[in-house]
């Protein structure tokens, strides 16, 4: 079988159109490729991602804070961001970027409302299935959110609503990140709110729950706005919604020896919805991608989260739904980095086992 195209990428999230732009941009290999996308438009506006990352911030960045701030009860702890930086990078700049790329390449087709309904193996490659008809490709690359149906399998569940959340007057500290804002029980789950300052009176805020299968309500985030705020009126934009499993292994199954899974979890909220870090991953995963398929090689596959990391992190969990307050301590011993990671369901056994000494 001579395949219709090269590549097809289904989806124009972050993680399927970075790589869309890498190929379009390429000058050694010219790949034919076909981007389908299932919305009639790329509202690029309302996309978002950030990240906390050790070293010198990236040009990327929007806006640095110097310092973290947690809080759970009634203590909380402050400390500078001795090893990095989090930043907040706004989605429509890499967006728009790589649309400008695929819409000038002769070889990079982009399809919008076509939605795809089967993906079968065929001689060479695989055939894909969707309302605009049939096309077959040597690879193809599925970069949709793949993880809801998991969410029953894990032991605990993180829901959030995040949204840009403007004021009258000056709300919020322009140098710090408050990365858990009260961490308390409501009704037998876990509930904070992070913010992250723009200027004095815009921030991003978010509406954290965490709390156990089956147990998928949203947080109130318009409650969590107005504890922030001190009930001052506040013009809220855009609600960006996510739900993602935690303590599940990173390990996908592929359905086709010529199907691949997009990019390991969090990249352009690709496979379970994840938060966290989602920019840089999916940069990563573009240029690993990317490299596979100029030099003909497999894409890179996903890492497995080991065992001892899940269960240190729902040891973790059962022991700050039992007394919030650790987290302070938490806090004050470990790195940041390692409880953003916790929360957002990513952490390590590197990660975990310092966290785990401190709550023994």
């Amino acid at each position: 079988m001579r395949a219709d195209r090269d590549v097809i990428i289904i989806g124009a999230g972050l993680a399927g159109l970075m790589l869309a732009e890498r190929l379009a941009l390429s000058s050694q290999r010219q790949l034919r490729v076909e981007v389908f996308e299932q919305a009639p438009s790329l509202t690029t506006a309302r996309r978002s991602w950030s990240w906390y990352e050790a070293g010198r911030p990236r040009t990327a960045f929007d806006k640095t804070w110097t310092r973290w701030e947690m809080s759970a009860a009634n203590l909380a702890v402050a400390r500078p961001f001795a090893d990095g930086r989090y930043g907040l990078l706004r989605g429509e700049a890499l967006a728009g970027r790589a649309l400008q790329a695929i819409e000038t390449s002769p070889s990079v087709r982009l399809r919008l409302s076509a939605s795809v309904s089967a993906i079968r193996s065929a001689p060479g490659g695989a055939v894909v299935e969707t309302s605009q008809g049939e096309l077959s490709a040597r690879m193809v690359i599925d970069t949709r959110p793949g993880g809801a149906e998991l969410l029953d399998r894990a032991r605990w569940v993180r829901t959030g609503i995040r949204a840009e959340v403007r004021t009258g007057s000056a709300c919020f500290d322009q140098d710090t990140a408050t990365l858990v804002h009260r961490l308390r029980r409501e009704d037998g789950a876990l509930t904070f709110e992070t913010v992250l300052p723009l200027a004095a009176d815009h921030a991003i805020i978010e509406a954290v729950r965490i709390a156990r299968s089956g147990d998928e309500r949203r947080p109130a985030f318009d409650r969590a706005v107005e504890r922030i705020t001190g009930g001052v009126a506040a013009d809220i934009g855009i609600r960006m919604r996510s739900a993602s499993p935690l303590g599940l292994s990173d390990r996908w199954p592929v359905s086709a020896r010529a199907v691949r899974i997009a990019a390991s979890r969090g990249a352009g909220l690709a496979l379970a919805g994840a938060t966290g870090r989602d920019a840089q991953r999916g940069q990563v995963w573009a240029v690993q991608a990317f490299d596979a398929l100029e030099r003909g090689r497999a894409l890179p596959g996903l890492p497995a989260q080991p065992l001892l990391a899940r269960l240190s992190s729902y040891l973790l969990f059962r022991r700050l739904a039992a007394r919030p307050s650790r987290l302070i301590a938490m806090a004050e011993r470990s790195p940041g980095d390692s409880i953003v990671r916790l929360v957002g369901g990513t952490a390590s056994l590197a990660d975990a086992a310092p966290l785990l000494w401190v709550n023994r």
